[in-house]
């Protein structure tokens, strides 16, 4: 499976993704951290570009990931843009990490620093 990692940062997820079998692709709009996923993933094709650029022709992968990167994105240029490049029948994860304060020292980092529980809602997606 072709899987494009958007905003993929310094590639941590893109090495997920590898290491599950899957050709990647990582788009990242900064030069320093696309330097070190460069670096970390030479197993990867790694490309500056943006969730609101996208440097890939239309239908050409299967699916797109996002990880904590997505709250960068402008919902209303970058959805186009993942839905022009996403082959059809396939997926669109948008993901972030979320502390599990089910775990002791967890829930005390979370009295120090504050709870984050917002839930982010995608603006008018639609679908295929």
């Amino acid at each position: 499976m072709h899987v494009l990692d958007l905003g993929a940062g310094t590639g941590l997820l893109a090495g997920v993704l590898r290491a599950a079998g899957h050709e990647v692709i990582a788009v990242e709009p900064d030069e320093q951290m696309r330097a070190v996923a460069a670096e970390r993933r030479p197993d990867a094709q790694v490309l500056a570009g943006s969730a609101e650029d996208i440097p890939l022709p239309d239908d050409s992968v299967d699916a797109v990931v996002a990880g904590p990167a997505y709250h960068w994105f402008t919902p209303q240029v970058s959805l186009p843009q993942i839905h022009r490049v996403l082959r059809k029948d396939v997926v669109f994860a948008a993901m972030w990490n979320i502390r599990d304060d089910r775990t002791p020292w967890v829930a005390a980092l979370s009295d120090i620093v504050g709870a984050r529980d917002t839930v982010w809602k995608v603006p008018g997606s639609t679908g295929r």
